[in-house]
């Protein structure tokens, strides 16, 4: 197996343990929220609002994750630049803004939740740079493709 293989290989295991890790937080979350509403120094209650924020951020990240894995999939079948894993960029770029949002409002609740929605909101821009590069390489094959 070459290099290249084995980690592409090794990135789809990650992305199916993130999937599993991902949905057993669907379940331990109501205990973590508790017990963060116990142990934090604020006491207003945020169980609720951090429950709804983390449980929409999870929608978004299960697409997230299984848009990844058909990208990774793709490219391991060697199809790298096609107008699929463009549309799978740009799903992932508008995952994360979404995640930004969402987090944004419940920053107003914890002021250090800006620093997920100041990530999610880069890792979007980067995947929107990253999507741009895609479309103008497809761009550039098929006119090369198209050459004599």
């Amino acid at each position: 197996m070459t290099k290249e293989k084995r980690s592409i290989a090794i990135t789809s295991v990650l992305i199916k343990i993130a999937i599993v890790l991902c949905a057993a937080a669907l379940f331990l979350m109501p205990y973590a929220a508790k017990m963060y509403e116990q142990i934090s120094f604020q006491r207003d209650n945020v169980t609720v609002p951090l429950l709804i924020t983390f449980y929409v951020c999870a929608a978004f990240g299960f697409v997230i994750l299984f848009v990844l894995n058909k990208l990774i999939k793709n490219i391991g079948s060697e199809k790298v630049f096609i107008d699929e894993n463009v549309k799978l960029l740009k799903i992932l770029s508008y995952c994360c803004f979404a995640i930004a949002v969402v987090t944004l409002i419940f920053a107003r609740f914890r002021i250090l939740v800006f620093v997920i929605t100041f990530a999610a909101a880069f890792i979007g821009l980067i995947l929107r740079v990253i999507k741009n590069c895609f479309t103008e390489a497809i761009r550039l094959r098929e006119e090369n493709d198209f050459t004599i």
